[in-house]
């Protein structure tokens, strides 16, 4: 889908950024400590979910006053002048009634706001999040062997950390909030321009200290509104038995518990085991599974990656891969395709026609190797399913990637396919040989685009 446009709403004389998108129930996302509206659309693990979730709902969702596209605040706001920025955002939008959904500190925002105005609450959704500092003395009662420590002293120090690391070093963040993805070498370096490009560390470090002290607890038998409290088992961030307390307090409350250690869920590789049931909740009814379509695959990966990383030195390094992802996905989206997901150091992404994957892997490795980058890519195109996460398989999609493995440094391998659809129009090719592909039956001709 098309990246929304960027709207602004009034609260308190400050603008709030927000964007609507999707179709179906209202949610209104109410964000955690890091957001940036524009942003999010820029890496494949948070765009999947968005994506999903409009596919079921209409979603609105906004940078709180202090964050991310919305105007900073001079002194730190209480927590009735936050919940003033969901009614601006609700009011923009012609809302009178809307389900929530809080995430982490966006919890407690909702939580306030479910309480004051049940009228315009139609559910309320509340993941990762707490009751605030009132809950403390008595989270010990729903603690269970194994869970995290519910140490709010080392939470302040992490804090602290995260301050000092903010915008150098956002494996920290990564380790810390989304331990699933520490590995993910594209991730944390789209993380690390997520901080730099959302809030200073003066910023950062003003927002921190303006959510310490926000509190809840007393409000939680005030709450009407059907509520689905959702909370990861290992969170590291806040414990586990926030969540308990939450469900325990709130009447009524369905409460979700999920495997896992993020506290920024959403990009859990089993992120489908929490947001089906949170769509089930809010719509009514289970999201549907997977179709099957035409598309063409291209996959890319950079050639002696390891070996240019001792060279270069990690900082160097990171850079470089930086100006790799941003080239890569420029492309991608200026012929008309879509990121599925990175893959270390290269990328998987669909189009609608082979001559436009063919075009856009020419394309990459040009760009690239202009900046002393070499990649090779294969393209293949067949039926595939797709699934409604945005994810691809089957076998059109493992071809592509064994189409790709087969090809040199800065070429692009084609499969039979693709070079018999797009004969006659603006590409080249020359015949590569035959070829066994790892896991495929039979021997392939493949053949080399003349770049």
């Amino acid at each position: 889908m098309e990246t929304p446009e960027t709207k602004y709403a009034r609260s308190d004389g400050l603008h709030i950024a927000y964007q609507a998108f999707g179709s179906g129930p209202v949610v209104v996302m109410v964000p955690p400590l890091l957001s940036n509206v524009e942003l999010a659309w820029e890496h494949e693990l948070y765009r999947r979910v968005l994506e999903f979730d409009a596919r079921h709902t209409r979603v609105v969702m906004f940078d709180k006053r202090g964050i991310g596209s919305s105007d900073r605040f001079d002194g730190a706001p209480s927590l009735d002048e936050r919940i003033r920025d969901i009614s601006a955002v609700m009011d923009a939008e012609g809302l009178d009634q809307a389900t929530l959904m809080g995430l982490s500190e966006g919890g407690l925002m909702a939580q306030l706001f479910a309480a004051r105005h049940p009228e315009r609450v139609d559910k309320l959704v509340l993941i990762n999040t707490t009751a605030g500092g009132g809950a403390m003395s008595s989270l010990a009662a729903y603690e269970a062997p194994g869970d995290p420590p519910s140490d709010f002293g080392h939470s302040i120090r992490q804090f602290g950390r995260l301050i000092e690391t903010w915008g150098k070093d956002p494996g920290f963040m990564t380790d810390w909030m989304m331990p699933s993805q520490s590995a993910n070498s594209s991730f944390v370096r789209w993380l690390g321009k997520l901080q730099r490009q959302t809030a200073s560390p003066a910023d950062i470090a003003r927002q921190i200290e303006s959510v310490l002290p926000i509190d809840t607890f007393s409000v939680l038998p005030d709450i009407v509104a059907p509520t689905l409290v959702v909370h990861v088992t290992g969170d590291r961030v806040l414990n586990v038995a926030n969540g308990r307390l939450l469900a325990d307090r709130i009447a009524g409350a369905r409460y979700l518990e999920v495997e896992g250690e993020d506290h920024f869920l959403w990009v859990m590789p089993h992120w489908r085991s929490f947001v089906d049931p949170q769509l089930e909740f809010v719509t009514g009814r289970p999201p549907t599974t997977t179709t099957r379509r035409f598309a063409a695959v291209l996959f890319t990966d950079l050639v002696a990656s390891t070996a240019r990383t001792a060279h270069a030195g990690d900082d160097a390094w990171r850079d470089t891969l930086e100006s790799h992802d941003r080239i890569c996905r420029d492309v991608v989206t200026s012929h008309q395709g879509r990121v599925v997901k990175s893959t270390g150091d290269g990328l998987l992404a669909v189009f609608d026609a082979p001559s436009q994957a063919v075009g856009a892997a020419a394309d990459v490795v040009v760009r690239l190797g202009a900046i002393d980058l070499s990649v090779r890519a294969g393209v293949h195109a067949a039926e595939l399913e797709v699934r409604e996460d945005g994810d691809v398989t089957g076998a059109a999609v493992n071809l592509a990637a064994r189409v790709e493995q087969a090809a040199g440094e800065g070429a692009v391998y084609v499969s039979p396919a693709v070079r018999d659809m797009i004969l006659g129009g603006d590409h080249r090719f020359t015949e590569a040989g035959e070829h066994q592909l790892k896991g495929i039956e039979g021997t392939w001709r493949l053949y080399s685009l003349q770049l």
